[in-house]
């Protein structure tokens, strides 16, 4: 080898680090040849390196032996690459888990199966932690009433959320991930409505076994709750009510056309039947002062709700004509007229109640119905299916804009409303922040309904007593415990939250009732708590269903269609039929359950078709009749247990194979659910009667 300077190049072998720049010429150019001269002299030169090449092998033979250790480690193989596939446990041979926690342990029970990891999506991602998976399973076993019962535990109002919720349950649905997801709240609905055929001979009053009151005042879903709660444990409980009906912002606020009144009221009935002493008409600051339940009862627990709305101060907002969303809901609800007969109507506002709203003046005879609001047509805060529904019902939908000014004529009355463009809402920190554009559009309408916000109405609650609002009215409380200043004193609700659903304040009234319980027993009401765990799911992109078999396919609720539904407050939901709540409640997957329920996606997973699965849907008779695996085909990749949604199917340590027969090496139904432990696997442990094609 031979090494010449570059021309130009200048040597740098005595100096150390990188230069400071890249220079223009190379240093050094090597050359590397397995050229000698000729002659004699390349004659020299060939053994001189020969000579060199055996003395550097002779030095290194007689040198001392070296020896390259490595770090002793424990190999461990993954899961996935280990022995023969085995079932934890399947339908028919093994139940599904029920969650039966009792109240003041249904959090601890909750965080125990999130930190095992058998904690089910649909029931993990529900604020209230309702048993959806239990549902299907009984709804699929043709056991509708014990469904009910079960929902009933975390939510209170299985028939009316069964119309109304939001249900997050489904967002979280593993389902998503294959085709669509299970129609979790349609059968809430159905299975109140098969057990109400039957509540008379299960609703059994509650035992008292304390001899503690306690007073609840308002009869919203959180309050209901809490008085179930309350009941259960043993306490009498009186609920009172202000308006001569129950339900609190689900009978004055909610729609008919999507909660019918009998409904609501029936499954309040049955509240009263299992020992809930309901007051109605009687207002509490005016009627009965707050200081005499506090002296009367041992606990008190506020939970009156939202029931003011509020209306952006713009100029003109004093004008005839406008109103807030919440009094215009009550006359459109209990009157089933609002006063907009034949008038053209605005809604300022693009949340679900503003959505309400549109629909409601529809249905009282609005001429024309616009909404408008700041977000744009893909950011409204309304759940989507509401304002395609409105849509389609005639609702004129105006996006990206903000009110500015109410245009008001000579006698007072609005004229109109001048809208300003709205560039942006949120600022880069996600801050409410509209910024407005130049650009103003004036509407011409005779009505303006402001469905921006609402509040509480606390002053004559607390009149008299030393609970004490803020400047704003809010009552102060505890936003973990629910307390008040004020010992034996508690709130929950939207009074505690702000707006929002119906399950999330059903929530509230179940950690409302644990504080309310221990302060009765006098425990401290934190040490020893468990909070409810709040797991972030992943959210899958639509699936595209195309292919998908029908069976497969989610159920579609029947709807009225949009030209009749929009003229009066018949229901816009149809509801399923009994065939068809049976087939969507077997296409739960009954998630982390760790029994195998022949969902078959472990076998449209394999890539060697190594699986056959088959399972019969009769109710009362759900079973898989048929699981085989043949390992002559598995090539142990894993990919069947890492999409088994139940967590049933998983690797054993048996990597040491040997069969007697080649039929043994399909294991069947019996053989998959056998002892993971050993190493070795047989395929003779399970030979059963109904394993084909093996002689006994």
């Amino acid at each position: 080898m031979a090494v010449t300077h570059g021309k130009g190049a200048v040597p740098r072998h005595d100096q150390v680090g990188a230069p400071v720049r890249t220079p223009h010429a190379v240093p050094v150019t090597v050359n590397v040849t397995d050229d000698f001269p000729g002659g004699a002299r390349g004659f020299f030169a060939r053994w001189r390196s020969l000579l060199t090449g055996l003395g550097i092998t002779g030095r290194r033979a007689l040198g001392p032996v070296s020896t390259l250790r490595y770090p002793h480690e424990k190999y461990t193989l993954s899961p996935r690459w280990r022995g023969a596939l085995r079932l934890r446990g399947v339908l028919g041979l093994d139940d599904i888990p029920i969650i039966r926690d009792a109240p003041p342990e249904y959090n601890a029970g909750i965080d125990e199966l999130h930190r095992a990891d058998r904690l089910p999506p649909c029931v993990g991602n529900c604020p209230a932690n309702v048993d959806a998976r239990g549902q299907g399973y009984y709804l699929g076993e043709g056991k509708p009433a014990e469904a009910y019962e079960l929902v009933r535990e975390r939510n209170i109002l299985p028939g009316v959320l069964g119309r109304i919720c939001h249900h997050p349950c489904e967002t979280a649905c593993r389902r998503n991930y294959y085709d669509e997801p299970v129609a979790i709240r349609p059968l809430h609905r159905h299975a109140y409505e098969e057990y109400a055929k039957v509540a008379s001979e299960r609703l059994t009053p509650f035992e008292r076994t304390r001899g503690q009151r306690i007073a609840i005042i308002g009869s919203g879903p959180s309050g209901l709750t809490a008085a179930y709660d309350l009941m259960k444990l043993g306490y009498s409980v009186s609920v009172y009510e202000k308006e001569k009906k129950p339900g609190g912002a689900l009978y004055s606020g909610v729609p008919s056309y999507r909660l019918p009144r009998e409904v609501l009221h029936d499954e309040i009935d049955n509240l009263v039947t299992l020992g809930m002493e309901l007051k109605l008409g009687v207002e509490v600051g005016k009627d009965v002062p707050i200081d005499y339940l506090i002296g009367e009862y041992d606990a008190v627990l506020i939970a009156v709700g939202l029931q003011e709305s509020r209306i952006i101060p713009v100029p003109g907002h004093t004008a005839e004509g406008v109103m807030g969303a919440l009094p215009f809901l009550r006359d459109a609800n209990w009157k089933g007229d609002a006063g907009v007969s034949g008038k053209r109507l605005l809604v300022i506002g693009g949340g679900n109640v503003a959505v309400d709203v549109a629909r409601c003046a529809l249905r009282t005879g609005a001429a024309e119905v616009r909404l408008a609001c700041l977000e744009g047509d893909d950011e409204m805060p309304c759940h989507p299916w509401e304002i395609e529904e409105a849509l389609d019902e005639g609702v004129i939908a105006m996006c990206s804009l903000g009110p500015e000014e109410v245009l008001v004529d000579e006698d007072g009355k609005v004229r109109g409303m001048r809208m300003k463009e709205c560039l942006s809402v949120f600022d880069a920190a996600g801050r409410f922040s509209p910024q407005f554009g130049e650009e103003t559009t004036d509407v011409e309408l005779d009505v303006i309904v402001f469905s921006v916000g609402q509040g509480p109405v606390l002053a004559d609650v607390v009149a008299g007593s030393d609970l004490t609002l803020t400047e704003r009215g809010l009552l102060p409380v505890d936003g973990t415990l629910f307390t008040t200043h004020h010992p034996g004193v508690f709130a929950c609700g939207e009074i505690v939250t702000g707006p929002g659903s119906a399950i999330a304040s059903i929530a509230t009234g179940h950690e409302a009732a644990t504080s309310v319980h221990r302060y009765l027993e006098g425990r401290d009401l934190a040490e020893g708590r468990v909070a409810r765990p709040v797991p972030v799911y992943e959210k899958y992109q639509v699936a595209d269903v195309k292919g998908v078999e029908a069976n497969r396919r989610r159920v579609v609720m029947p709807m009225a269609k949009p030209e009749e539904r929009a003229t009066d407050f018949r229901q816009v939901e149809l509801g399923l039929t009994h065939l068809e709540a049976l087939n969507e409640a077997a296409r739960c997957l009954r998630c982390q359950s760790e029994v195998c329920v022949g969902c078959t996606f472990c076998a449209r997973t394999c890539p060697d078709y190594a699986i056959e699965v088959e399972r019969t849907d009769d109710p009362g008779e759900r079973r898989v009749t048929h699981y085989d695996l043949d390992l002559s085909k598995c090539c142990f990749c894993g990919l069947c247990a890492e999409q088994c949604p139940t967590d049933a199917l998983t690797h054993t340590g048996q990597y040491e194979l040997s069969f007697f027969h080649r039929d043994f090496t399909i294991f069947d139904r019996h053989e998959m659910v056998r002892d993971g432990g050993g190493t070795r696997a047989t395929g003779r442990d399970g030979v059963h009667e109904d394993s084909p094609g093996v002689t006994q």
